[in-house]
């Protein structure tokens, strides 16, 4: 059975060099690259230990701060599948804070032995559930949280685009969600039954469901060839005007705040100031020059 993880990893490297083959990558090509690189690992590691009886304990408690890293990468790639970032900044890589922190931990508290590889026969690992209580409150929680804001995120660009849901093209990313939700719902599973005492029986568990979501990334990526060839969806990127999307101005109050615009366009004529200018009209409405250039290009189609 372990066999899987192997084909898992090795399909995840795959579609990474898919991704790196194409001509013209985005961002969000670079964040799906690093995290299929991540899961790679993840698994192979995984592979190496149920197969073989791996005997690292550095790569293996290392591998166990992975799933930190899961929550920012679905967040980050929805953030620029959509167009919300192009690039990352400082601010954006205290997501990290809770990997790194871990890693931290690990130096700090565990002997030096579990940092080198041991004599063959002899073996140590470490479950990350057994570690600090805050680390696995963080962790159990972190994934469902990161979840809520890239559906957030979703919500948003959908409102961009004066819709109830996202374009077909950009659904893509529901499966991401969806996909990683069960993940997580098994590894919360897997702690619950972890709390009886006894031997915890799900770890394989987790680790088929992790695979199985590797095998619909690909199946689904590349049935959907915006994903894993030429970036087909940067037209519709371009429609979500990225600079509106944290405006959070609703479609009923873009659509009454266009007639009131008019209304004083043609009471006003504030046009026939020389010295006109997008702020000045703005404070004469009572609106922020945000909103009111969000809605002329909405509705004046300028």
């Amino acid at each position: 059975m372990t066999i899987i993880y192997l084909l898992a990893a090795s399909q995840a490297f795959f579609l990474a060099s898919l991704l790196l083959a194409k001509q013209q990558k985005s961002s969000a090509d670079n964040v799906l690259i690093a995290w299929l690189v991540g899961i790679g690992i993840h698994t192979l590691i995984y592979f190496l230990y149920a197969q073989f009886g791996f005997s690292s304990p550095l790569a293996i408690n290392l591998n166990a701060a992975f799933p930190y890293l899961q929550g920012p990468f679905l967040l980050a790639y929805t953030a620029t599948l959509i167009g919300v970032r192009k690039r990352f900044s400082g601010p954006d890589y205290l997501h990290l804070m809770p990997f790194a922190g871990f890693i931290a931990f690990l130096l700090l508290t565990l002997s030096p032995g579990t940092f080198s590889i041991l004599p063959d026969g002899a073996t140590e690992s470490t479950s990350i559930f057994a570690m600090s209580n805050l680390f696995t409150i963080t962790l159990l929680i972190s994934v469902p949280a990161y979840i809520a804001a890239s559906l957030v995120l979703m919500r948003r660009a959908a409102r961009a685009l004066d819709s109830a849901v996202l374009p077909t093209k950009f659904r893509w990313i529901l499966f991401c969600v969806a996909g990683l939700g069960v993940v997580w719902l098994i590894v919360i599973m897997s702690f619950v039954r972890s709390l009886s005492g006894g031997h915890n029986p799900s770890t394989h568990l987790v680790f088929v469901s992790l695979t199985l979501f590797v095998y619909g990334l690909g199946y689904l990526g590349i049935n959907r060839k915006a994903v894993f060839s030429e970036p087909e969806m940067e037209a519709l990127r371009k429609q979500l005007q990225p600079k509106y999307l944290k405006s959070g101005l609703k479609p009923d109050r873009a659509e009454a705040m266009h007639k009131q615009l008019l209304m004083h366009m043609d009471e006003q004529k504030p046009y026939l100031d020389g010295g006109l200018s997008l702020q000045s009209l703005a404070a004469g409405l009572g609106f922020s020059a945000n909103h009111l250039s969000q809605v002329i290009n909405a509705f004046e189609r300028c």
